[in-house]
């Protein structure tokens, strides 16, 4: 049985991990869905940086797009990590711990997946 505030976290992409049987099981599931979150995050990211060198615009303003792009995305990890640490601890230790930090890393690169692909929206124009 999950706790309120764990179930209240929840992202959608890992709701159904919690279908599987028990808390490690939950745990092995979201774990996964976490590395192939991260995984289509730095996809997307190279997509978005393709698109941004294509851009038809200055090879000044690409460069300093290309620059800030690649400076959020390291700001971007900082910023999560201690976000899902947050989470994290809200569970006091509990068993809740691992999923609430896994479920906000599923939610917050969600997005950033999403803001990333407005992105490259702009820069196809």
């Amino acid at each position: 049985m999950l706790s309120a505030g764990t179930q209240a976290q929840r992202a959608a992409s890992g709701e159904d991990c919690f279908s599987l049987g028990g808390q490690a099981d939950a745990r092995e599931c979201l774990g996964k869905r976490v590395t192939q979150s991260d995984f289509t995050l730095r996809q997307v990211e190279a997509d978005t940086l393709a698109s941004v060198s294509e851009w038809d615009d200055t090879a000044a303003n690409r460069a300093r797009v290309k620059s800030k792009l690649l400076s959020s995305g390291r700001q971007y990890l900082l910023y999560r990590t201690e976000q899902c640490e947050l989470q994290a601890n809200l569970a006091a230790g509990g068993t809740g711990t691992s999923h609430r930090r896994y479920l906000c890393i599923l939610e917050m690169n969600e997005q950033r997946i999403a803001h990333l692909q407005s992105v490259k929206e702009v820069t196809n124009r």
